[in-house]
């Protein structure tokens, strides 16, 4: 058994990328070169393994690109809706609402965006009061973050006493987009999921190739770890398909892989996913240098 402390504490350098697979996962390849010849999801950057580098890209505002509002959904946390349980049993919920708070901190830091949290954690929040929200407080973006579950399940003890999911064959982020109503709007919310991806991928972060999405979501032909929903009509994506301004669903990793899940936890992460969001959003919104939309008075 292996202790979470211990755990995060070894996870630096090859030499750690090696004791986590022979821990965690004796029948996989234990070093990247090996992971890579068998073509095992890996990033360039070595994503998701300890000690990849991952980079902050750079944002470019076009002129009049002005000062625009973010809506951060902190996914789950509805009623009756705490979503997944990580490898190191971490209800989803507690994951996202951490995330958000801390992409809104650094998106309001850059002087670009005024970026809010729409679910404070204090009770309960259902969906449908987000979307309202967004749109009462005149959003330019909807962005719900969430993290995945994905592949075979094992179990393993990550604390004495403790038994989490366990799984790390599916590493990796995914962009999720609605092409439902409006064409117009449907085209806003591709441009943004593609940014996204494309940016998320510059930081070195390892899009999901999406062989457990069959039947869930159709991947994009331009843009690795882009993924449209298709889901059958009644169960379709809530925040992808009502919200009136450009909306995306990020699942930011694997929440099995203990890998991704540990990398997820450290500042330099959380430091390269905001600059790929600030970035992205330049992109997508800035595009032609449209006015950002205005709340009411």
């Amino acid at each position: 058994m292996i202790s979470r402390r211990k755990l995060v504490l070894g996870l630096a350098g090859a030499a750690g990328a090696a004791a986590l697979s022979r821990a965690l996962a004796p029948g996989l390849p234990r070093d990247i070169a090996a992971r890579r010849a068998l073509k095992l999801p890996i990033a360039p950057s070595g994503w998701p393994f300890p000690g990849a580098r991952v980079v902050a890209p750079s944002a470019v505002f076009p002129p009049g690109f002005g000062v625009r509002r973010i809506y951060l959904d902190a996914g789950h946390g509805a009623p009756g809706n705490t979503g997944n349980v990580s490898c190191f049993c971490v209800e989803e919920q507690e994951f996202t609402l951490s995330a958000a708070r801390a992409l809104a901190e650094r998106l309001n830091a850059t002087g670009r965006f005024e970026a809010r949290v729409g679910r404070t954690g204090d009770r309960p929040l259902p969906y449908a009061e987000r979307v309202e929200d967004a749109a009462r407080w005149g959003a330019d973006a909807f962005v719900s973050l969430h993290s995945d579950v994905r592949g075979r399940l094992d179990t393993w003890s990550p604390a004495e006493g403790r038994s989490c999911p366990l799984s790390l064959a599916a590493p990796g982020f995914a962009v999720l987009w609605s092409d439902e109503g409006d064409p117009a709007l449907g085209a806003r919310r591709l441009a943004l999921a593609r940014a996204f991806a494309r940016r998320m991928e510059e930081a070195g972060l390892l899009p999901y190739g999406g062989a457990a999405y069959s039947g869930l979501y159709a991947p994009d032909t331009a843009q690795p770890g882009v993924f449209v929903d298709r889901r059958p009509q009644d169960q379709r994506i809530f925040v992808l398909r009502r919200p009136a301004m450009p909306s995306i669903l990020i699942e930011t990793h694997h929440a099995l892989d203990a890998r991704e899940a540990t990398r997820w936890t450290e500042p330099a992460t959380l430091d390269a996913f905001a600059a790929a969001a600030a970035a992205a959003l330049a992109d997508a919104l800035g595009g032609g240098g449209a006015p950002a939309s205005q709340p009411p008075t």
